[in-house]
């Protein structure tokens, strides 16, 4: 079947598009766990590591460095596999942290699929990566 918009360039602006939109969710995600990181604390402290409050600094600086490095468009493929491992850890692990700031499983496999496609596919228009 022949494609709606069938000109071949602005599959470069889907990409842009997406990696808009993969970066400022992960940085609207790390400015509310730095919000909320007083109680994101006492939830990310488990038995044999008790540096809750370490956890969760690290995670929302994460979240918001990665998202910036997104949106920019600066070493777009690895920020976006480094979150892909982040989406898999989280996938696993998130029934033992329940917390109203920490997104669903469904939420977390999307953004899975969502990075995935931006390490194969690159940061499109407007990134300081080189287009492959």
């Amino acid at each position: 079947m022949l494609s709606v918009f069938p000109i071949q360039f602005l599959a470069l602006f889907a990409y842009f598009i997406l990696r808009v939109t993969v970066g400022l969710l992960l940085v609207f995600l790390g400015l509310r766990h730095l919000a909320y990181h007083q109680e994101l604390r006492h939830i990310l402290r488990v038995s044999w590591w008790p540096y809750g409050g370490f956890s969760a600094l690290l995670f929302a600086a994460s979240e918001l460095a990665l998202g910036i490095f997104i949106v920019v468009g600066a070493y777009t493929q690895v920020a976006t596999l480094i979150v892909a491992f982040m989406c898999i850890k989280l996938l696993m692990i998130r029934h033992w942290f329940a917390h109203h700031t920490i997104p669903g499983r469904l939420f977390y496999f999307l953004l899975l699929g969502a990075c995935l496609s931006l390490t194969i596919t690159g940061a499109g228009v407007f990134a300081f990566d080189l287009p492959i």
